[in-house]
Protein backbone atom coordinates (compact mmCIF):
# COMPACT_ATOMS: atom_id res chain seq x y z
CA UNK A 1 0.00 0.00 0.00
CA UNK A 2 1.37 3.39 -0.95
CA UNK A 3 1.61 5.95 1.86
CA UNK A 4 2.51 9.60 1.28
CA UNK A 5 3.69 11.66 4.26
CA UNK A 6 3.19 15.36 3.56
CA UNK A 7 3.04 18.63 5.42
CA UNK A 8 -0.74 18.51 5.07
CA UNK A 9 -1.14 15.04 6.55
CA UNK A 10 -0.88 11.39 5.56
CA UNK A 11 -2.32 10.32 2.20
CA UNK A 12 -3.26 6.83 1.03
CA UNK A 13 -3.42 7.40 -2.76
CA UNK A 14 -4.76 3.93 -3.58
CA UNK A 15 -7.89 4.82 -1.57
CA UNK A 16 -7.73 8.59 -2.12
CA UNK A 17 -8.03 8.84 1.66
CA UNK A 18 -6.26 11.34 3.93
CA UNK A 19 -5.55 10.61 7.59
CA UNK A 20 -6.12 13.65 9.82
CA UNK A 21 -5.38 16.15 7.02
CA UNK A 22 -4.62 19.76 7.96
CA UNK A 23 -5.99 21.21 4.73
CA UNK A 24 -9.26 20.71 2.85
CA UNK A 25 -9.44 17.47 0.88
CA UNK A 26 -11.97 15.24 -0.87
CA UNK A 27 -11.99 12.32 1.57
CA UNK A 28 -10.69 12.26 5.16
CA UNK A 29 -10.46 10.00 8.18
CA UNK A 30 -10.60 12.04 11.40
CA UNK A 31 -9.13 10.09 14.33
CA UNK A 32 -10.45 12.56 16.92
CA UNK A 33 -11.77 16.10 17.15
CA UNK A 34 -8.81 18.11 18.44
CA UNK A 35 -8.08 21.15 16.30
CA UNK A 36 -4.73 19.88 14.99
CA UNK A 37 -6.45 16.78 13.60
CA UNK A 38 -9.90 18.13 12.72
CA UNK A 39 -9.26 21.77 11.88
CA UNK A 40 -10.23 21.70 8.19
CA UNK A 41 -13.54 21.20 6.37
CA UNK A 42 -13.56 18.25 3.93
CA UNK A 43 -15.97 17.02 1.29
CA UNK A 44 -16.33 13.54 2.81
CA UNK A 45 -15.42 12.64 6.40
CA UNK A 46 -15.23 9.33 8.25
CA UNK A 47 -15.05 9.18 12.06
CA UNK A 48 -16.83 7.86 15.12
CA UNK A 49 -20.18 9.36 16.07
CA UNK A 50 -18.66 11.26 19.02
CA UNK A 51 -15.85 12.63 16.89
CA UNK A 52 -18.29 13.83 14.24
CA UNK A 53 -20.48 15.48 16.89
CA UNK A 54 -17.51 17.50 18.10
CA UNK A 55 -16.47 18.12 14.48
CA UNK A 56 -19.89 19.61 13.70
CA UNK A 57 -19.69 21.85 16.75
CA UNK A 58 -16.21 23.02 15.78
CA UNK A 59 -17.28 23.83 12.20
CA UNK A 60 -20.83 24.95 12.88
CA UNK A 61 -22.44 26.33 9.73
CA UNK A 62 -19.58 25.29 7.45
CA UNK A 63 -20.47 21.66 6.69
CA UNK A 64 -23.46 22.08 4.37
CA UNK A 65 -21.54 20.58 1.46
CA UNK A 66 -19.80 17.88 3.51
CA UNK A 67 -20.87 14.25 3.81
CA UNK A 68 -20.18 12.78 7.25
CA UNK A 69 -20.03 9.01 7.85
CA UNK A 70 -20.30 7.86 11.47
CA UNK A 71 -18.52 4.53 11.91
CA UNK A 72 -19.02 2.33 15.01
CA UNK A 73 -16.06 0.70 16.71
CA UNK A 74 -15.36 -2.77 15.41
CA UNK A 75 -17.68 -2.65 12.38
CA UNK A 76 -15.84 -2.78 9.05
CA UNK A 77 -16.76 -0.94 5.86
CA UNK A 78 -15.50 -1.07 2.30
CA UNK A 79 -13.74 1.78 0.54
CA UNK A 80 -12.03 1.66 -2.86
CA UNK A 81 -11.38 -2.06 -2.55
CA UNK A 82 -10.06 -1.87 1.01
CA UNK A 83 -11.61 -2.99 4.29
CA UNK A 84 -11.50 -0.38 7.08
CA UNK A 85 -12.24 -0.81 10.78
CA UNK A 86 -12.16 1.67 13.68
CA UNK A 87 -10.94 0.67 17.15
CA UNK A 88 -10.87 2.65 20.43
CA UNK A 89 -7.77 4.75 21.09
CA UNK A 90 -8.57 6.13 24.62
CA UNK A 91 -7.26 9.62 23.79
CA UNK A 92 -10.48 11.62 24.14
CA UNK A 93 -14.13 10.68 23.77
CA UNK A 94 -14.61 9.20 20.30
CA UNK A 95 -10.90 8.83 19.48
CA UNK A 96 -10.17 5.87 17.22
CA UNK A 97 -7.42 3.93 15.53
CA UNK A 98 -7.96 2.98 11.90
CA UNK A 99 -7.08 -0.45 10.49
CA UNK A 100 -6.81 -0.54 6.70
CA UNK A 101 -6.73 -3.99 5.07
CA UNK A 102 -5.73 -3.89 1.42
CA UNK A 103 -4.46 -6.72 -0.79
CA UNK A 104 -3.35 -8.83 2.15
CA UNK A 105 -1.63 -5.99 4.01
CA UNK A 106 -2.77 -4.62 7.38
CA UNK A 107 -1.95 -0.97 8.07
CA UNK A 108 -2.78 0.52 11.48
CA UNK A 109 -2.93 4.28 12.06
CA UNK A 110 -3.24 5.07 15.78
CA UNK A 111 -3.93 8.79 15.71
CA UNK A 112 -3.36 10.14 19.22
CA UNK A 113 -3.52 7.21 21.61
CA UNK A 114 -2.84 5.97 25.13
CA UNK A 115 -2.65 2.47 26.58
CA UNK A 116 -3.59 3.20 30.20
CA UNK A 117 -7.32 3.32 30.97
CA UNK A 118 -8.64 6.89 30.61
CA UNK A 119 -10.64 8.80 33.20
CA UNK A 120 -13.41 8.97 30.58
CA UNK A 121 -13.97 6.85 27.50
CA UNK A 122 -13.15 3.36 26.26
CA UNK A 123 -9.78 1.71 26.74
CA UNK A 124 -7.53 1.11 23.76
CA UNK A 125 -7.90 -2.17 21.91
CA UNK A 126 -4.72 -3.84 20.70
CA UNK A 127 -4.81 -4.46 16.94
CA UNK A 128 -2.25 -6.56 15.10
CA UNK A 129 -0.83 -5.11 11.90
CA UNK A 130 1.99 -5.45 9.37
CA UNK A 131 2.72 -1.73 9.28
CA UNK A 132 2.12 0.80 12.04
CA UNK A 133 1.82 4.59 11.97
CA UNK A 134 2.04 5.75 15.59
CA UNK A 135 2.18 9.13 17.30
CA UNK A 136 5.06 9.98 19.66
CA UNK A 137 4.02 13.15 21.47
CA UNK A 138 5.82 11.89 24.58
CA UNK A 139 8.27 9.51 22.96
CA UNK A 140 11.20 10.03 25.35
CA UNK A 141 12.07 7.90 28.43
CA UNK A 142 11.71 10.92 30.73
CA UNK A 143 7.92 10.79 30.37
CA UNK A 144 6.10 8.55 32.85
CA UNK A 145 2.44 9.17 33.72
CA UNK A 146 -0.01 8.24 36.44
CA UNK A 147 -2.58 5.48 36.06
CA UNK A 148 -6.25 6.40 36.17
CA UNK A 149 -6.96 5.85 39.89
CA UNK A 150 -3.85 7.65 41.26
CA UNK A 151 -4.63 10.56 38.94
CA UNK A 152 -8.23 10.64 40.15
CA UNK A 153 -7.08 10.62 43.78
CA UNK A 154 -4.59 13.43 43.21
CA UNK A 155 -7.22 15.65 41.54
CA UNK A 156 -9.81 15.11 44.29
CA UNK A 157 -7.32 15.44 47.14
CA UNK A 158 -5.97 18.74 45.81
CA UNK A 159 -9.47 20.16 45.35
CA UNK A 160 -10.65 19.20 48.82
CA UNK A 161 -7.52 20.46 50.53
CA UNK A 162 -7.84 23.84 48.83
CA UNK A 163 -11.51 24.20 49.71
CA UNK A 164 -10.83 23.27 53.35
CA UNK A 165 -8.29 26.10 53.44
CA UNK A 166 -10.80 28.52 51.86
CA UNK A 167 -8.70 28.61 48.71
CA UNK A 168 -9.85 28.21 45.09
CA UNK A 169 -8.46 25.13 43.32
CA UNK A 170 -7.97 25.94 39.63
CA UNK A 171 -7.44 23.06 37.23
CA UNK A 172 -5.98 23.74 33.81
CA UNK A 173 -7.59 21.49 31.23
CA UNK A 174 -7.90 21.51 27.46
CA UNK A 175 -11.24 22.60 26.03
CA UNK A 176 -11.96 19.10 24.72
CA UNK A 177 -10.72 16.05 26.57
CA UNK A 178 -8.89 16.71 29.80
CA UNK A 179 -11.25 19.50 30.84
CA UNK A 180 -14.20 17.09 30.77
CA UNK A 181 -12.17 14.35 32.45
CA UNK A 182 -11.36 16.65 35.37
CA UNK A 183 -15.01 17.72 35.50
CA UNK A 184 -16.17 14.10 35.64
CA UNK A 185 -13.74 13.29 38.46
CA UNK A 186 -14.76 16.32 40.54
CA UNK A 187 -18.46 15.74 39.91
CA UNK A 188 -18.33 12.08 40.88
CA UNK A 189 -16.45 13.01 44.08
CA UNK A 190 -19.09 15.57 45.04
CA UNK A 191 -16.75 18.53 44.66
CA UNK A 192 -18.65 21.62 43.38
CA UNK A 193 -16.96 23.36 40.48
CA UNK A 194 -17.36 25.92 37.74
CA UNK A 195 -16.43 25.20 34.13
CA UNK A 196 -15.40 27.73 31.53
CA UNK A 197 -17.92 27.85 28.62
CA UNK A 198 -15.36 26.38 26.19
CA UNK A 199 -15.18 23.31 28.44
CA UNK A 200 -18.82 23.30 29.53
CA UNK A 201 -20.13 23.08 25.94
CA UNK A 202 -18.78 19.53 25.67
CA UNK A 203 -20.01 18.25 29.04
CA UNK A 204 -23.43 17.11 27.68
CA UNK A 205 -21.74 14.83 25.13
CA UNK A 206 -19.61 13.26 27.86
CA UNK A 207 -22.67 12.84 30.09
CA UNK A 208 -24.58 11.17 27.25
CA UNK A 209 -21.66 8.75 26.81
CA UNK A 210 -21.86 7.73 30.48
CA UNK A 211 -19.44 10.22 32.05
CA UNK A 212 -21.59 12.84 33.81
CA UNK A 213 -20.21 15.69 35.93
CA UNK A 214 -22.93 16.55 38.46
CA UNK A 215 -22.79 19.68 40.57
CA UNK A 216 -21.21 22.09 38.07
CA UNK A 217 -22.08 25.64 37.19
CA UNK A 218 -20.94 27.94 34.43
CA UNK A 219 -17.92 30.18 34.99
CA UNK A 220 -18.91 33.76 34.16
CA UNK A 221 -15.72 35.66 34.92
CA UNK A 222 -15.46 35.89 38.71
CA UNK A 223 -13.32 33.66 40.90
CA UNK A 224 -15.80 31.38 42.72
CA UNK A 225 -16.11 30.82 46.46
CA UNK A 226 -16.47 27.31 47.82
CA UNK A 227 -15.96 25.71 44.43
CA UNK A 228 -13.19 24.57 42.11
CA UNK A 229 -12.64 26.05 38.67
CA UNK A 230 -11.65 24.43 35.37
CA UNK A 231 -10.08 26.74 32.78
CA UNK A 232 -8.49 26.31 29.35
CA UNK A 233 -4.70 26.87 29.43
CA UNK A 234 -4.92 30.15 27.51
CA UNK A 235 -6.96 31.82 30.29
CA UNK A 236 -5.08 30.71 33.39
CA UNK A 237 -2.40 33.46 33.58
CA UNK A 238 -4.85 36.36 33.42
CA UNK A 239 -7.04 34.94 36.18
CA UNK A 240 -4.57 33.42 38.57
CA UNK A 241 -1.47 35.64 38.49
CA UNK A 242 -1.15 37.50 41.80
CA UNK A 243 -4.42 36.13 43.22
CA UNK A 244 -3.58 34.73 46.65
CA UNK A 245 -6.91 32.90 46.97
CA UNK A 246 -6.05 30.73 43.97
CA UNK A 247 -3.99 27.54 43.82
CA UNK A 248 -3.29 26.01 40.43
CA UNK A 249 -3.05 22.32 39.51
CA UNK A 250 -1.39 21.42 36.22
CA UNK A 251 -2.82 18.12 34.93
CA UNK A 252 -0.73 17.22 31.92
CA UNK A 253 1.92 14.92 30.53
CA UNK A 254 4.21 17.94 30.51
CA UNK A 255 3.93 18.01 34.32
CA UNK A 256 6.43 15.13 34.29
CA UNK A 257 9.24 17.52 33.32
CA UNK A 258 11.55 18.95 35.98
CA UNK A 259 10.89 22.53 34.88
CA UNK A 260 7.09 22.21 34.83
CA UNK A 261 6.54 24.19 38.03
CA UNK A 262 8.73 27.10 36.95
CA UNK A 263 7.26 27.08 33.43
CA UNK A 264 3.60 26.99 34.46
CA UNK A 265 3.52 28.61 37.90
CA UNK A 266 1.40 25.70 39.15
CA UNK A 267 1.63 24.59 42.78
CA UNK A 268 0.41 21.06 42.11
CA UNK A 269 1.84 18.96 39.27
CA UNK A 270 -0.24 15.93 38.24
CA UNK A 271 1.47 13.97 35.43
CA UNK A 272 -1.63 12.51 33.82
CA UNK A 273 -2.12 12.68 30.06
CA UNK A 274 -4.52 11.70 27.29
CA UNK A 275 -1.42 10.55 25.36
CA UNK A 276 0.73 7.50 25.91
CA UNK A 277 3.95 7.92 27.87
CA UNK A 278 7.21 6.34 26.69
CA UNK A 279 6.57 2.96 28.31
CA UNK A 280 3.07 2.80 26.84
CA UNK A 281 4.35 3.65 23.36
CA UNK A 282 6.95 0.89 23.58
CA UNK A 283 4.31 -1.56 24.79
CA UNK A 284 1.97 -0.59 21.95
CA UNK A 285 4.62 -1.08 19.29
CA UNK A 286 5.48 -4.49 20.69
CA UNK A 287 1.83 -5.57 20.99
CA UNK A 288 0.90 -4.51 17.43
CA UNK A 289 3.77 -6.60 16.10
CA UNK A 290 4.29 -4.60 12.91
CA UNK A 291 7.33 -5.22 10.73
CA UNK A 292 7.56 -1.51 9.84
CA UNK A 293 6.86 1.48 12.11
CA UNK A 294 6.35 5.06 10.93
CA UNK A 295 6.51 7.60 13.75
CA UNK A 296 4.67 10.94 13.54
CA UNK A 297 4.12 13.93 15.85
CA UNK A 298 6.12 15.02 18.86
CA UNK A 299 9.50 13.36 19.43
CA UNK A 300 9.17 11.38 16.20
CA UNK A 301 12.81 11.33 15.17
CA UNK A 302 14.08 10.44 18.65
CA UNK A 303 11.48 7.72 19.20
CA UNK A 304 12.14 6.22 15.76
CA UNK A 305 15.85 6.11 16.59
CA UNK A 306 15.15 4.35 19.90
CA UNK A 307 12.98 1.78 18.12
CA UNK A 308 15.69 1.22 15.53
CA UNK A 309 18.30 0.62 18.24
CA UNK A 310 15.95 -1.95 19.80
CA UNK A 311 15.49 -3.90 16.59
CA UNK A 312 12.51 -2.41 14.75
CA UNK A 313 12.48 -1.05 11.22
CA UNK A 314 11.38 2.45 12.20
CA UNK A 315 11.51 5.94 10.68
CA UNK A 316 10.07 9.43 11.07
CA UNK A 317 9.02 10.08 7.45
CA UNK A 318 6.78 13.09 8.02
CA UNK A 319 9.51 14.93 9.92
CA UNK A 320 12.02 14.14 7.18
CA UNK A 321 9.60 15.37 4.49
CA UNK A 322 9.00 18.62 6.38
CA UNK A 323 12.73 19.17 6.79
CA UNK A 324 13.27 18.63 3.06
CA UNK A 325 10.50 21.06 2.22
CA UNK A 326 11.75 23.73 4.62
CA UNK A 327 15.43 23.22 3.74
Amino acid sequence: MRIEFTGDGIHLPDLDLWLDPRSECRRAWISHAHRDHAGAVHQEVFGTAETLEFYRLRHEGALENSTLHAVPYGQSWELAGARLTAYPAAHILGAAQLLVEWRGERLLYTGDIKLRSPLCGRSTEIVRADRLIIESTFGLPVFHFLDREPARDRIVSFARQCLEEDRVPVFVGHELGRGQEIAHVLGQAGVPFQAHPAIAQHLPAYAAAGFPAPGWSLYEGDVPSGAALILPPRLRPALTTGNRRVRVAYVSGWAALDNARARTGAEELIPYSDHADFEELMALVKAVGAEEVDVVHGYAEAFARILTLRGWLARAPQRARLEQRNG
